[in-house]
């Protein structure tokens, strides 16, 4: 009765996170930045990417973006997406 999507963003919280449909396409953007912890020194190695980023996904026809919900925790956003009920016709043939 419903799709999910599920995306990891490590380090946000939900303030740094838009979620919008527009063109039957799911938008998930946002902006992640670096702290600066250390005064000294030069970083080695960096395992997490900073900036902004924007990911779009296609939404199939019969979604009702209108009930979709989200809930972040931990790092985790979790979407649902109702689906409408099918709104096919049968076509009599005279």
């Amino acid at each position: 009765n419903e799709f999910f999507v599920n995306a990891e963003l490590p380090g946000l919280n939900k303030d740094q996170i838009n979620i919008d449909v527009r063109d039957n396409a799911l938008i998930i953007s946002g902006e992640t930045k670096k702290e600066q912890k250390y005064e000294k020194g030069e970083t080695i190695i960096q395992e997490r990417s900073y900036g902004s980023f924007t990911r779009s996904i296609s939404l199939p026809p019969n979604v009702k973006a209108e009930d979709i919900t989200a809930k972040f925790e931990n790092g985790l956003l979790e979407l649902k997406l109702p689906k409408s009920a099918s709104s096919g016709k049968k076509i009599t043939i005279e």
